[in-house]
């Protein structure tokens, strides 16, 4: 599965994700949650709630298949469908 970042520069097809709490040094210091990989940053969000939100998202997008049944064997076959993921925003 090809996932793309939130600001559409980045592109991985690496599964290896995490989520990194960082504070933000502005005028008011706040915390994010990066989504990240190998790659870089992948998307950020305000909560570590929301970020858990969408590694669940991409988890189930990733496991999703399309499952056909042959009538005269009711035989099943599934498929690993090409698929895109997009960096939700926050």
């Amino acid at each position: 599965m090809l996932i793309v970042s939130q600001d559409k520069m980045k592109t991985t097809e690496k599964m290896e994700l995490w989520i990194e709490e960082l504070w933000e040094n502005t005028e008011f210091e706040r915390k994010l949650f990066y989504i990240k990989n190998p790659i870089g940053t992948l998307g950020t969000y305000t909560t570590k709630e929301r970020a858990k939100e969408v590694l669940k998202e991409i988890i189930k997008e990733f496991k999703r298949v399309l499952r056909t049944e042959n009538r005269g064997t009711g035989q099943q076959r599934f498929y690993d469908l090409p698929k895109v993921y997009y960096m939700p925003e926050d």
